[in-house]
């Protein structure tokens, strides 16, 4: 997840286009939050888009049911959990001044929308002729593009000569979409490195069993 991700999710927010409330209501349980949790980081929202940078726990006692001790513990678990951040930041008058933001929950947010999302690709179940057809297809779908001739060549070989699994290269997929690495070539490079290692496991096995058997030969 990069930052400007998350620098568009805020903005979008911000200017009224994306609901946070109705964002966050549907998916902190899946975040691991509270209830409460996830009102007060409303409440935080508002306060940011209002142009608020400083917060304490009466501020919020206002707006929420909540006591001064409990609007602090909230805090304090949200600061844990890594969805509140608090920093110095220098004023108008050039002495610092502590501030708030909460860009670690859009964060989080939009993480969780990547991960469901492409679970869904992952475990999307359509009838193919080949292994190879199927690939072709998930990743024109994954990436938005119409795979050249040479590209398909190299697929046919990850399935026929290398003997790569379904599972194998949706694996890659997966993690080519996390880098934010749209290409084949990017894939390749995560299959071969994931062979060589599977052949460096094979060859210490086989040197293990070898040895085991000198052994015993010696020993008999």
């Amino acid at each position: 997840m990069n930052n400007m991700e998350v620098l568009i999710l805020k903005r979008m927010i911000s200017e009224g286009i994306v609901d946070f409330d109705r964002l966050l209501k549907s998916t902190y349980k899946d975040l691991g939050l509270t209830e409460l949790e996830a009102f007060l980081l409303m409440e935080l929202n508002t306060l940011k888009t209002k142009g608020t940078d400083f917060v304490t726990p009466k501020i919020l006692t206002k707006k929420l049911t909540i006591t001064e001790e409990q609007a602090v513990g909230l805090m304090d678990e949200l600061m844990k959990k890594k969805y509140l951040n608090f920093m110095l930041v220098k004023g108008q008058n050039g002495k610092q001044k502590e501030s708030f933001d909460i860009d670690l929950t859009y964060r989080k947010i939009l993480e969780f929308y990547q991960s469901k999302i492409m679970e869904e690709v992952m475990t999307a179940k359509e009838s193919y002729d080949t292994l190879e057809d199927e690939v072709v297809e998930l990743l024109e779908r994954n990436f938005q593009k119409q795979l050249k001739p040479l590209e398909v060549e190299l697929i046919i070989k990850w399935v026929h000569e290398y003997k790569y699994t379904k599972e194998d290269i949706k694996e890659a997929v997966f993690q080519a979409i996390k880098a934010h690495r749209y290409s084949i070539s990017y894939l390749d490079g995560v299959l071969l490195k994931k062979r060589q290692v599977n052949q460096d496991i094979k060859v210490r096995k086989t040197t293990k069993k070898k040895s085991k058997v000198l052994k015993d030969f010696l020993e008999s």
